[in-house]
């Protein structure tokens, strides 16, 4: 008998016993595909990913949960890109005057918020939460572009 062909009776027969195995308890069974299923992770935040762009998850469980990949999935959605002292969004074909910005600060971090208005549109609007304290954000609009810098 080949080795490939033992290690396969020998893997079936393990699963024998464990499908047989009454003792095992319902939460190490769960524990135990958490451990063997290495994808999960990566389809929940896509998932989670699908549902930010769809404006169907609430950003303040967001923020909650993880506010560094918020403000990733929104640059993401945005086309925008992280400098070394800031961010920097593209807002082509969008006016200076229809750009609202909003810097709101807690004790422990600074968002900015931004409200695209356009005559007979809602408002298009998404909170970038920055990592830090104090920050003194300052906004400018240049050559269609919106550069935050601290």
């Amino acid at each position: 008998m080949s080795e490939w062909k033992r290690l396969a009776l020998t893997e079936e027969k393990k699963e024998e016993r464990r499908e047989n195995d009454l003792s095992l308890t319902p939460q190490s069974l769960h524990q135990e595909f958490h451990e063997q299923a290495h994808h999960l992770h990566e389809v929940q935040a896509m998932h989670t990913h699908v549902l930010v762009q769809a404006g169907m998850l609430p950003e303040t469980h967001l923020a909650d949960v993880d506010p560094s990949q918020r403000l990733e999935w929104i640059l993401q959605e945005l086309h925008g890109m992280r400098d070394p002292d800031g961010l920097t969004i593209p807002m082509r074909g969008v006016s200076a005057e229809n750009v609202e910005i909003n810097i709101m600060s807690n004790d422990s971090q600074t968002s900015v918020k931004l409200t695209i208005r356009e005559e007979g549109h809602q408002p298009f609007e998404r909170v970038l939460p920055l990592m830090g304290e104090d920050l003194n954000v300052r906004a400018h609009f240049v050559n269609g572009q919106l550069r935050l810098r601290w």
